[in-house]
């Protein structure tokens, strides 16, 4: 099925619809269509979905003989959320009063970086879901480096749940994970750099980058000591070789440098990727 089809048995071709949420409001709704109700269609949005057919899911919630409702807000934040538009999924979620919606849209807030705004959300959570919030606000507070905090939330955990009992246990891994690492120093690893090239990468734990920083700036350094030593220090070879060394040297001091912030970016993004999907995952098991 492509965007320009629906394809279901006894279900009629729907006319291909461009798609903009930006449009997708109440007021797009045509009263002189015959009237469809988004409670009907949520089967067939999530047989969608759960098929990976977002264009098609979105094509459907853009009809606008669909009334109005909390349902339609969520599912049209729902089908955005799996096409990864994370914008207009909150925009959704948050025009919707179902609890689902409330779980999703601290979820795609947290994917923005909107911490502070996916908190908010769940403080205004008072439902029986509480540990479900609660897993939720311990993965927004390891997002945001709150080791504390994550703790009081993570004290809420049962383990028994059988929707939040894996994702549970992988908060307490990363938070492990997050407690055991130590952010590597950039500015140590240039200074390592400076006295050995290529010891700064080794401390960020590239060990290729640092053989071949040690072997270049190491050869060069040969080349120019032997200029010298055969031409004397103001021969054009001495002078070449000498600032091609020094360029390298410098690279290696500076390469040191950002090797170490990549490792640590490195950790901080598959930290945060694993929190994000442990928070999101169990909304699959309870509400799909």
């Amino acid at each position: 099925m492509r965007n320009s089809r629906i394809g279901m048995a006894g279900r009629a071709h729907l006319k291909p619809v461009t798609i903009n949420p930006t449009v997708w409001s109440p007021q797009n709704y045509d009263a002189s269509l015959p009237a469809r109700y988004a409670s009907a269609e949520r089967d067939f949005v999530m047989y969608l979905l759960d098929r990976g057919l977002k264009q098609d899911a979105l094509t459907l919630l853009a009809q606008p003989c669909l009334v109005p409702s909390d349902t339609l807000s969520f599912l049209r934040g729902l089908a955005l959320f799996d096409d990864k538009q994370m914008q207009g999924a909150h925009s959704w979620f948050s025009q919707s009063s179902l609890e689902e919606s409330l779980f999703f849209d601290v979820v795609s807030q947290a994917h923005l970086g909107s911490y502070s705004g996916a908190r908010n959300t769940l403080d205004g959570y008072n439902g029986p879901r509480e540990e479900l919030r609660q897993l939720q606000l311990a993965g927004i507070s390891l997002l945001q480096d709150e080791h504390d905090l994550y703790g009081n939330h993570a004290s809420h955990f049962t383990y028994s749940d059988v929707d939040l009992s894996d994702s549970e246990k992988a908060l307490d891994d990363v938070a492990k994970a997050i407690a055991a690492h130590r952010n590597k120093s950039p500015l140590a690893a240039g200074a390592l750099s400076a006295l050995l090239p290529g010891a700064g990468q080794l401390y960020a734990g590239s060990l290729g980058e640092a053989l071949s920083a040690f072997l270049t700036v190491g050869s060069l350094a040969g080349i120019t000591a032997e200029n010298w030593h055969r031409y004397g220090v103001k021969s054009w070879r001495t002078i070449l070789s000498g600032s091609i060394c020094s360029l390298f040297y410098i690279g290696n001091i500076y390469g040191a440098y950002i090797s170490v912030d990549i490792h640590n970016q490195e950790f901080k993004d598959e930290t945060s990727a694993i929190v994000l999907y442990n928070i999101h995952i169990p909304l699959r098991n309870i509400y799909r």
